[in-house]
């Protein structure tokens, strides 16, 4: 046969298999190109929808926040007027979206759902926002830098700071508990790293920290009630233990408590007096009564004497200057554990997070589980310090006006906020330790919202005004 007429009908084959293929996928990517353009559309109208539900949580949160008392109606469940879906809201280019604020699920608690829905597309999408109003929403918050260093740690609640959140040796950065939040960056050592990359995107490991979040507003303590308190239980600016100094130093000696138990309150050394004031916890009854103990007359020191004679006090202690503490503790008791302390060690070291195992941390009873009580002074867990060392020197609320700086291990059971910066002297041979107290209340003008639930939901079947 020819060579040429065989070659030329395998061209013609190839040819009519182009042909076949070319009209069989011509109209397969006309038909998948025309979708496309429907689908991105469709996707654009449903983004649009999405993004006006997330503008009604915004107005809704904005709403809520702004007034205690319009938490307190939302709360309660009472209507609010345009929160009810009774009205829609159009200052959004593209749709109208529109609010409905419910009490709980549990108490101090608002949930807020949104629905959006697009002008054009008619497509309606719904987010709903669980938000808790918790006037201390951590173990630890501070408007300035925290510092976390040399054997200083939290337990059962986060740490919370406007500022950076620098993890500066191995002692603390071997730690990934709690959790971390900054409104900057959390940083740490290059051996232990969390943000290694600032403000730029990835922004969190979802388990242990958080840069760039919305940390919540500092409460708006409300001093001329926490004053008014003080003069009624005359606990206000007093003068108490011996070698107790302040700066500016005035004449006699000022408020607070040492570990000699020689008090020197006009009368004779180790004489009380019947005058209120606070040391040793158990020689000093009113230290135990829930008072507040309040101070504005400069920077105060705490000056220590031995942890045996240490610092003991039930009560809530504000301090508007800077504080330095020398102070030791010396008061057992047992205490309540937030109901989701566990939520704090999803990650407890490196390698090892929270499992079936009990005493991983304080209190802890098991994967995702702690006991609703921990004994301090008494009671301990596998790492934690000698028991008799869980003892603390505050059961309560301290504010400090300034600067926190820790010179000694004066552990504390309820929460520290600090305007300044936050940091702890090295050297210490006892860790210093805040233990998280979530039922602290004090009287505030701002709602702080701490958000335990966001997720998309279906759109409810009621009618649109």
């Amino acid at each position: 046969m020819n060579k040429k007429k065989i070659n030329r009908g395998q061209v013609l084959v190839i040819v009519i298999a182009v042909m076949l293929f070319l009209m069989i996928i011509i109209p397969a990517l006309i038909y998948w190109t025309q979708n496309q353009a429907k689908w991105s559309v469709k996707q654009q109208k449903k983004s649009i929808a999405f993004n006006l539900a997330e503008a009604g949580i915004d107005r809704g949160l904005w709403k809520v926040k702004s007034s205690t008392s319009i938490w307190n109606m939302a709360s309660k469940g009472q209507v609010i007027t345009g929160y009810n879906f009774d009205i829609t809201y159009s200052d959004i280019p593209g749709g109208i979206y529109r609010i409905k604020f419910s009490s709980g699920p549990a108490g101090s608690e608002v949930t807020v759902t949104a629905e959006g829905k697009d002008s054009g597309s008619k497509e309606i999408r719904a987010i709903k926002v669980i938000f808790k109003n918790q006037t201390i929403p951590g173990a630890i918050i501070s408007k300035g830098i925290i510092t976390w260093a040399n054997a200083f740690e939290a337990h059962w609640g986060p740490i919370m700071s406007h500022g950076n959140i620098n993890i500066t040796d191995a002692v603390a950065a071997k730690k990934y508990y709690p959790r971390k939040f900054s409104r900057q960056v959390v940083s740490s050592l290059p051996s232990y790293p969390r943000d290694i990359n600032g403000l730029t995107p990835p922004n969190t490991d979802n388990v242990e920290w958080w840069s760039d979040y919305p940390v919540p507003d500092l409460p708006q303590l409300d001093f001329a009630t926490l004053k008014s308190s003080a003069q009624a239980t005359n606990t206000l600016n007093i003068y108490g233990c011996s070698k107790m100094s302040i700066n500016p130093n005035p004449s006699g000696h000022p408020w607070g408590w040492w570990g000699s138990n020689k008090c020197n309150l006009g009368g004779a050394a180790g004489s009380h007096n019947g005058l209120k004031h606070f040391q040793n916890a158990w020689n000093h009854p009113w230290a135990r009564k829930g008072y507040t103990w309040f101070w504005d007359q400069g920077d105060l020191i705490f000056t220590g004497g031995t942890a045996a004679k240490g610092c003991g006090i039930w009560g809530n202690v504000i301090v508007r200057g800077t504080l330095t503490n020398y102070q030791g503790d010396n008061y057992y008791f047992t205490g309540k554990v937030p109901s989701e302390a566990w939520r704090e060690y999803t990650k407890i070291t490196e390698t090892t997070g929270d499992t079936a195992a009990t005493n991983q941390y304080p209190a802890d009873n098991g994967y995702q589980k702690n006991r609703a009580t921990f004994n301090f002074g008494s009671e301990t867990w596998t790492g934690g310090p000698a028991s008799y060392n869980t003892d603390v020197g505050l059961r309560g609320f301290l504010y400090v006006g300034g600067n926190y700086d820790i010179k000694r291990d004066m552990d504390i059971y309820g929460a520290v906020w600090v305007e300044g910066s936050v940091s702890k002297a090295t050297g210490a041979a006892e860790r210093t330790i805040i233990f998280f107290d979530d039922s602290l209340s004090l009287p505030a003008f701002n709602v702080v919202l701490v958000r335990l639930w966001w997720g998309e939901i279906m759109p409810s079947s009621q009618a649109w005004p």
